[in-house]
């Protein structure tokens, strides 16, 4: 190590930066040249990892929790890896789908159900209620087995045991704690017994926190869980760590909401599931339960005991919780779960064909009380040691119109408030739809595990109204408008009066050929901060060329403008950004991704985000801020296993990541500040996973006569082209 304090020689990136500008212009034309493409889902899945990216920079200026996004982002990753069967996903299954309506799954319900199983997964461009952008991303998370298998008679035992570790290495010193102490470590072991037994383990180490001492003898955060699912009046039990949702999540909502534009049409109800990711607060910890005593009818009931953090007061009060999950300083490890959280809940849902009813009620205490702030945002923040809850939520579809909702009413030493949430969907085709959302949050509704749809973190002190237009393959193109408009009565954060503010979007995409795309996404967001109104523009524009499923090409601009027109700041960032990926073959055993980027921006306000490459199970958000390149590479090596009549590995037991991430700044001498503080222009990380399946999948069953019985060889469009969709 040397005084600059990185590990690195000195001198060993100077070459390469001396000749960064003809390096840059090279890559930049060599990456657009239209000789390599990708995969088509894996397009797919960067259309739908782009777009979360471009719904984070929106929400980011508005507060959203990184640590829910890397959640989320972990979520989908984790379900891409193991799909779920199209034969055999029940109702439940399948609404681990955030993006699907409950409309488009009891589509496939239906499908399957008058035609038998699936024979191959273009048959979801069959289903005429799904939207051409859910087709093509449901089949990045589902499977169809095989003719051949079904034929046989031969059934899918799904007994899976599975261990993963990720360890990131910093190239580099931080000031606030020693090189080693800068390692991040986590680790998930995950054991599957056909559909019903679900048992895991997990535990995480962030950069900075400290591991076998006195403080954290083993990892900063751990946890587990047993899951049993059923089939007859227990449909599931889950005892350790779970998450749920019910209604719009006005009451109880552990999942988490990615962006605006996407929670418009997501459903936000999803059933009693484990919680698996590496996330450390918005999750329950204790046992939960769903019954089914007659058809339509479900109850689930739980109870969470957790520690929060929270710095306590002398007169043992708190004004609020941390929800970083860091624990890396004198500060930060004396709030470390030092507040108390009970959770009771209950939820019984009625549903039949075509709509649905539910009743909600949840009771929490703290072992702490909460005081009022002197600051004036936070005079409207939860006062007491308890609060109450009870709603109802609804669902009604008719036709081509979907119509959902929930109602919640809070009781606490505030007194009593409400909140309401409804949401219309007019559907004029598979590939059209128009939506109107309206809100209302009372600046006194408390509910500390509410998680649903507007512009603050909070569900409180909002009221707004969303319109949105949503068209696809209209001709080459694709079109998405989004225009939502929100009130705040009470002052927000920097604000001494009430504010308003506005965010619009457009989006439309190009199909020029079968396997080329051009998109161009424009955002505008109008909020106050600070008693100052500001205008943020985003404009991105992407092109995309395929030719084989080995090679493709991906180039990025992007461009930020910051204004605040009473103080007279103007603030702009541009950014420029090739990227290439590889796959070998059919087999997929190597897997190589390389992006560059070059940034430049006037201000923090006009920072830009980027998805660039990342590991399995990871989120891939590059935050660009100053003047600089970025350079960030992921190689995937995986051992190949194949099943029985299959000439394509369904799993493997071996797989190895490594991403290398280097950034280099031309406008500071240090990067970050404080305890994180680098004294170094230049950022390498290096970070590893290694996956080892212990058994895989294995085929099982006699053959039984029923699978040649539902139709499965009468249906005559299974086979039909569907190349280009």
């Amino acid at each position: 190590m040397n005084k600059r304090g990185f590990c690195l020689p000195p001198l060993s990136y100077r070459p390469f930066l001396s000749y960064r500008p003809f390096l840059l212009i090279a890559l930049f034309l060599f990456f657009s040249c239209p000789s390599w493409t990708w995969a088509q889902e894996q397009e797919w899945w960067d259309e739908l990892m782009q777009s979360l990216s471009d719904n984070y920079a929106s929400s980011a200026a508005g507060g959203e929790d990184d640590a829910a996004w890397v959640a989320e982002m972990e979520e989908l990753t984790d379900l891409r890896e193991h799909p779920l069967d199209l034969n055999t996903a029940t109702y439940e299954t399948l609404s681990r789908i955030p993006f699907l309506t409950s409309m488009e799954i009891d589509a496939i319900m239906d499908y399957r159900a008058a035609h038998g199983p699936l024979r191959s997964k273009g048959e979801i461009f069959l289903i005429p209620e799904l939207s051409a952008q859910h087709m093509r991303w449901l089949r990045l998370f589902v499977v169809v087995a095989q003719p051949a298998t079904i034929a046989s008679g031969q059934r899918l035992r799904s007994h899976r045991e599975e261990f993963t570790t990720r360890l990131d290495l910093p190239l580099y010193q931080r000031s606030g704690w020693p090189w080693a102490r800068g390692i991040a470590h986590r680790w998930r072991y995950t054991s599957q017994w056909n559909e019903h037994w679900d048992i895991g383990l997990r535990g995480e180490k962030d950069s900075g926190e400290e591991m076998f001492t006195r403080n954290n003898p083993l990892w900063d955060a751990w946890g587990g869980h047993v899951m049993f699912s059923g089939k007859r009046w227990l449909r599931t039990l889950v005892i350790g760590d779970y998450r749920v949702s019910f209604g719009e999540g006005l009451i109880l909502n552990s999942n988490f909401l990615i962006g605006k534009q996407f929670t418009a049409l997501w459903r936000t109800s999803t059933p009693l599931r484990p919680h698996r990711s590496s996330e450390e607060n918005r999750y329950y910890r204790g046992a939960a339960a769903t019954f089914s005593f007659a058809p339509g009818l479900t109850l689930t009931t739980l109870y969470s005991y957790r520690k929060l953090d929270a710095v306590v007061q002398k007169d043992h009060t708190v004004m609020g919780t941390n929800d970083t999950g860091l624990h890396r300083t004198e500060n930060e490890l004396a709030r470390k779960r030092s507040l108390g959280n009970h959770t009771t809940a209950l939820h019984a849902q009625y549903q039949r064909e075509q709509w649905r009813f539910g009743v909600t009620a949840a009771y929490l205490y703290y072992d702490h009380q909460f005081r009022q702030s002197t600051a004036l945002y936070r005079q409207i923040y939860p006062v007491g040691y308890q609060f109450l809850q009870m709603g109802l939520d609804y669902g009604v579809h008719f036709n081509r119109l979907y119509v959902v909702g929930e109602t919640a009413y809070s009781q606490s030493e505030r007194g009593g408030a409400w909140a309401t949430l409804n949401k219309a969907t007019w559907r004029f085709n598979s590939n059209s739809q128009i939506a109107f959302l309206q809100r209302y949050f009372a600046k006194n509704y408390i509910a500390p595990h509410a998680m649903a749809y507007g512009d603050n973190s909070r569900v409180q002190n909002e009221n707004g109204a969303t319109l949105l237009y949503d068209a696809q393959r209209l001709g080459p193109l694709d079109l998405y408008a989004f225009l939502d408009v929100f009130y705040n009565p009470w002052p927000r954060y920097t604000m001494t009066h009430s504010s308003h503010g506005f965010e619009a979007l457009l989006h439309t995409s190009f199909h020029p050929r079968q396997h080329s795309t051009f998109s161009l996404r424009y955002g505008i967001k109008s909020k106050e901060r600070s008693d100052l109104r500001y205008f943020s523009h985003r404009l991105r524009a992407t092109y995309v060329r395929q030719w084989t499923s080995r090679w493709d090409t991906q180039t990025m601009a992007l461009f930020n403008h910051y204004a605040e027109p009473a103080s007279d700041l103007h603030a702009n960032g541009v950014a420029l950004m090739p990227r290439v990926n590889y796959t070998s073959g059919p087999n997929e055993r190597w897997r190589f991704s390389l992006m560059a980027a070059w940034f430049y921006t006037q201000d923090y306000n006009s920072r830009l985000y980027v998805y660039e490459p990342n590991l399995t199970q990871s989120f891939g958000m590059a935050v660009l801020d100053g003047h600089g390149e970025r350079l960030a590479t992921t190689i995937r090596w995986q051992s190949p296993r194949y099943l029985p009549g299959q000439t394509r590995p369904k799993t493997s037991r071996w797989q190895c990541q490594l991403k290398v991430g280097l950034t280099h700044y031309h406008d500071r001498s240090t990067i970050s500040s404080g305890p994180t503080l680098i004294n170094a222009p230049l950022r390498c990380d290096l970070q590893l996973l290694l996956r080892y399946n212990f058994n895989g999948m294995a085929f099982a069953g006699k053959s039984t006569q029923q699978n040649k019985t539902q139709g499965i060889y009468s249906r005559s469009d299974s086979n039909t082209s569907l190349k280009g969709l």
